[in-house]
């Protein structure tokens, strides 16, 4: 592929989506920042050797890393600051949204067939898959690729701005308690009501604390390693159900005449609960501390692992 470029590993190493004890927290910011803009320019310039559908999934995800990044360092940034870069980055990925959404809708139909095989109706099934290939062909056709690539480079060129004030752990403690706090918040409203907004909400908050819990696991690996692959499994549980209504929701408005889809929805709904039984199970354990005592303890790590701050 013309201007392929694979990363290199001191590339791979500079790029790291965490913080490090030998930097200040402001070097290590402007540090995972770079290295998350880099990893997704290269991904939507085609030098990864990716397709284009995965080259957009994995840009996405170093956009949502990017946010959650700021989230932790909010406490250390002008506000002014925080909500200009959130709101730009909250664009790129909603303009990257649509060919991650179209290609998660046939995956998610093929989780579907592969669990249940020979209860999905196969008129329902071959029909929706058809609509599904005709939009993703669709959506495809755009290219949102330049324009995406292009706003995260303006994005790079003001990433020096995101330099928190050197305090050490009153950088990310604002952040790690907010997010903390909210994804508690998120989970008992989904629990009183479990509608797919609630649950996606949560989604995002988990998403956050398991990105925060990566940021920081080098102050003590053998517990925040594991911590951060259990909010991983929170997250895939709640976008699993998530994509499944997703779906649903698209076969009811645009194949609505097929036989069978009654029956697909029935699967779906069974499934997702299924899930929404393991999310609700595994974020029972992962917040069952009080945001205050959650935020000690980290702050208890942070001093042992970076003693002076």
């Amino acid at each position: 592929m013309t201007g392929l470029r694979l990363a290199t590993r001191s590339d791979a190493e500079d790029r790291a989506y965490r913080l490090r004890a030998a930097e200040s927290v402001g070097e290590g910011v402007a540090r995972v920042a770079r290295g998350r803009i880099d990893n997704a320019l290269d991904e939507l310039r085609g030098r990864t050797g990716r397709g284009t559908v995965e080259a957009i999934h994995e840009s996405r995800k170093d956009v949502k890393k990017l946010r959650a990044l700021l989230r932790l360092v909010r406490g250390g940034l002008p506000e002014a600051t925080f909500r200009t870069e959130n709101v730009a980055l909250r664009d790129i990925g909603r303009g990257l949204s649509g060919v991650r959404d179209a290609d998660v809708m046939l995956a998610t139909l093929d989780g579907l067939e592969e669990r249940y095989p020979g209860e999905l109706p196969p008129d329902a099934a071959g029909g929706l898959r058809q609509a599904l290939e005709a939009n993703r062909r669709s959506v495809r056709s755009r290219g949102s690729e330049g324009t995406a690539a292009q706003a995260l480079a303006d994005v790079r060129v003001r990433v020096e701005s995101w330099v928190p004030s050197a305090r050490g752990f009153d950088d990310v403690a604002g952040g790690l308690r907010r997010t903390y706090r909210d994804g508690r918040r998120a989970q008992a409203a989904a629990t009183s009501d479990p509608s797919t907004e609630l649950l996606h909400d949560w989604r995002k908050r988990v998403k956050d604390h398991w990105y925060h819990l990566t940021l920081l696991r080098e102050a003590w690996p053998n517990l925040l390693s594991p911590l951060a692959g259990a909010a991983h499994d929170l997250s895939d549980a709640l976008g699993d159900e998530h994509d499944l209504g997703v779906l649903t929701a698209y076969a009811r408005e645009h194949v609505s005449g097929l036989d069978g889809l009654d029956e697909l929805a029935a699967l779906t709904s069974r499934r997702q609960r299924e899930l929404r039984s393991d999310a609700f199970g595994l974020g029972a354990r992962l917040y069952a501390d009080r945001p205050r005592d959650f935020t000690r303890r980290m702050g208890t790590l942070w001093i042992v692992w970076r003693p002076g701050e």
